[in-house]
């Protein structure tokens, strides 16, 4: 269990590092343009792989954390005690964050294949992990709460907000015409705010912990969805007026 941890943590990291990178392509180069469409898929599959990795990375953590992370090391019942105390919180946040960014990254490109065609989002094997979002994100606000780590209690929020929207989206008896582009962009800024978050919360959290003091490490982990959220609202409203997404220009879904 311990080398299939170890080796997917070095694919997940490997194609995480290349994601926060390409992320910004599709965001700068002109939409819809051959290069936007081929860097967004290309950012879509390895988000994929990323998310599904994180996914088993985090269940292998809370099924056996001692294993996983305590092979090799010679610890104490105590030190093994203190180190699990903040691990598997970890990785129940992580868990919920790989999820979150799963359904956001698969969202984004759904939208674009479906557009104004929301039965094709309907089923079950595309809602599925929508709605399993719910009960992990309950679940992990109660973990947050039950030990005091602000960071879980947060992103199961967002989380339950992100879910709650992409279902509104998915089964609301009208949208606007265009209305798949803004969940498009949407889902995208969001599934932007994951891999940050992931990376400044895990991967980056052994640098910050040295150039930050304890207080503010929260804050840096908190960045990315402070600065990517503002992002949001403000575009959000220049391109419902630039495509002329009006509620009064609805379109009846069958």
């Amino acid at each position: 269990m311990h080398t299939l941890h170890t080796v997917l943590l070095y694919l997940h990291i490997a194609l995480g590092a290349v994601a926060l990178l390409l992320y910004w392509l599709p965001i700068i180069v002109r939409k819809g343009s051959k290069l936007h469409i081929s860097a967004g898929n290309i950012f879509y599959y390895i988000m994929l792989l990323v998310s599904g990795s994180g996914v088993v990375l985090s269940s292998l953590g809370l099924a056996d954390p001692v294993a996983i992370y305590a092979a090799g090391k010679q610890l104490n019942p105590e030190q093994i005690q203190r180190m699990l105390v903040w691990r598997v919180p970890l990785s129940q946040f992580l868990l919920l964050l790989s999820l979150l960014t799963w359904v956001t990254v698969r969202h984004a490109i759904g939208v674009l294949r479906t557009k104004h065609n929301r039965a094709l989002l309907r089923r079950w094997n595309y809602q599925g992990p929508v709605f399993l979002l719910f009960p992990t994100a309950l679940y992990v606000a109660w973990q947050g709460l039950s030990v005091g780590m602000p960071l879980l209690i947060i992103f199961a929020g967002v989380s339950l907000v992100t879910a709650s929207t992409i279902s509104w989206y998915v089964y609301k008896a009208e949208v606007s015409p265009r209305a798949w582009i803004i969940e498009h962009f949407s889902a995208m800024v969001g599934s932007g705010i994951a891999v940050y978050t992931a990376f400044f919360a895990a991967g980056g959290r052994r640098v910050l912990a040295e150039l930050l003091p304890d207080n503010w490490l929260l804050v840096s982990w908190l960045a990315a969805p402070v600065i990517g959220t503002t992002a949001l609202v403000a575009l959000t409203g220049y391109y419902k007026r630039k495509y002329k997404v009006q509620p009064n220009k609805a379109l009846q879904q069958g």
